[in-house]
């Protein structure tokens, strides 16, 4: 499973196997910025290390992105918006 803005992305899903797309638009990270999802999903259908290696790499960009977010709102006293707009801009509840 990948964690994007957006929300959650399943890789092995069927709907992933043609798309050029990166896991997540938004995202700069390694991982997003050189594979798309059908090569991802196709390393995780074919058991290759190298899927774990690259999701692991968005997923820990994406997560450590969220906390540097996290942190400058708490700092700028507007963590309840940030909080609001967060769970807005997904299409699942994490």
């Amino acid at each position: 499973m990948l964690f994007t803005s957006s929300g959650r992305v399943v890789i092995k899903n069927s709907c992933y196997r043609e798309d050029q797309g990166p896991v997540d638009e938004r995202c700069n990270c390694y991982t997003c910025r050189n594979y798309s999802r059908a090569y991802l999903r196709h390393l995780f259908q074919c058991n290759e290390i190298l899927a774990y290696q690259l999701n692991s790499i968005h997923n820990l960009h994406y997560y450590c992105s969220l906390m540097a977010e996290m942190r400058t709102a708490i700092t700028e006293d507007r963590f309840v918006e940030w909080r609001r707009r967060f769970y807005m801009q997904r299409n699942d509840s994490l």
